[in-house]
């Protein structure tokens, strides 16, 4: 292929570019879609992955009634006697609700004596060990999400709780940390055992759940099921368990929407399948005249080979280039909604940068190629008749 042809090409790409533009407008939106809809999954699974591997093997919930309810923590005792079972601990934790901004706050009870299950928890009590140790009040360590929420109600240097058994507890703001992934931690508030049992009036016996570290996770499955028959009162979730619940959220919303693009993907076909059953009376009339001035058939296949090329990679990736954007820089207004619900009790968490470059592959497959041979077919049963023809 001549530097002469190519030049001829974008100059009549150039000339007739207006007519194009529905052609790339389709295409490039499609692929925009496509994009932005995968995108969005992955990075939404990635997230819930860091989150569950930060799970313990096994939680203890005590059930009443259908609903979870308070665990005795004497249980820890009988529980650690267990094969296999390297670390039991009692979880205090709760929803606090803050009316201000019509949001719930998820208050957990830290130990800070001792190494919690989560690593960046211990980082985090690591980061602010001397300030804790110099402190003899009650204090706070918040996500970022709730630290700007708190300073939006000019709480910069304290907060003042509200007791389920009345009256209220002030306490400072030591820091706040982040982690990977915000969708954990954003509305977090870390705080010492005790004041979290006096906010939720929750006594000295008695914790949220309890949660079991299992070092061989070949062997969780008969510890599970051990500690079920152990306390039948009890509902046992394992880590796998939780994954397995999210995964199937996310793939049941992600075939929705497959479901749906394949409508616009039928679109995209049928413009296509009209684009191959005929050229235009323009189309057909500069082919004529390309023969007429002794250009060959495979001269006129060439040209209108790179012209489908040219159209169709640019229309891929600026297609490609708009939804990354839209998802990781914008952060998905509306389309990322569809995935998680609308909804200010929500803790708001970033899109990770995620890209799937086989899903990019298999859009690319199914649609440059396609238009490609679109362009082609028609372009040669129109340059295989005479030029006179072709003209009248």
């Amino acid at each position: 292929m001549n530097i002469k042809l190519i030049e001829f090409t974008i100059k009549s790409l150039q000339r007739n570019f207006v007519k194009k533009i529905a052609v790339i407008f389709v295409f490039t939106f499609l692929v925009f879609l496509l994009v932005s809809v995968l995108s969005i999954s992955s990075s939404i699974k990635k997230v819930l992955e860091i989150c569950v591997n930060e799970l313990p093997e096994l939680i203890i919930q005590k059930m009443s009634g259908g609903r979870q309810t308070l665990i005795p923590t004497d249980r820890i005792y009988d529980i650690i006697d267990i094969a296999g079972i390297s670390n039991v601990q009692e979880r205090i934790w709760g929803y606090y609700y803050f009316k201000n901004e019509n949001v719930n706050f998820t208050l957990v009870g830290i130990d800070f004596d001792l190494q919690y299950y989560k690593t960046h928890y211990n980082d985090i009590i690591n980061f602010y060990s001397s300030k804790i140790d110099s402190t003899n009040t009650a204090f706070i360590i918040t996500g970022e999400g709730i630290n700007k929420l708190l300073e939006k109600n000019f709480y910069k240097n304290y907060f003042v709780f509200d007791k389920v058994t009345g009256g209220k507890l002030e306490s400072i703001i030591l820091g706040t940390f982040k982690s990977e992934s915000n969708l954990e931690t954003n509305d977090v508030i870390l705080m010492p055992q005790n004041y979290v049992r006096e906010i939720f009036g929750i006594s000295e016996n008695l914790s949220t759940d309890i949660v079991v570290q299992i070092p061989n996770p070949s062997e969780t499955e008969i510890v599970k099921q051990k500690l079920q028959n152990m306390f039948p009162d009890c509902r046992i979730v394992s880590r796998n368990d939780i994954e397995s619940s999210y995964q199937n959220i996310f793939d049941y919303k992600t075939g929705i929407f497959l479901a749906l693009f394949l409508t616009a993907f039928v679109s995209f076909f049928i413009l296509i399948y009209d684009k191959a059953s005929g050229l235009s009376k323009e189309d057909q009339r500069e082919i004529g005249i390309l023969k007429a001035v002794g250009w060959q058939t495979e001269n006129i296949l060439q040209m209108k080979f790179l012209e489908g090329i040219l159209i169709s990679i640019f229309s891929f990736f600026l297609g490609t280039g708009l939804a990354l954007f839209y998802v990781f820089n914008l952060q998905a207004p509306l389309l990322r909604n569809l995935f998680t619900g609308v909804s200010n009790l929500k803790p708001q968490f970033q899109l990770l940068p995620t890209i799937d470059f086989n899903v990019l592959f298999l859009i690319f497959i199914l649609t440059v190629p396609v238009y490609i041979l679109a362009t082609l077919i028609p372009s040669w049963r129109a340059a295989i008749i005479d030029a006179d023809e072709v003209l009248r």
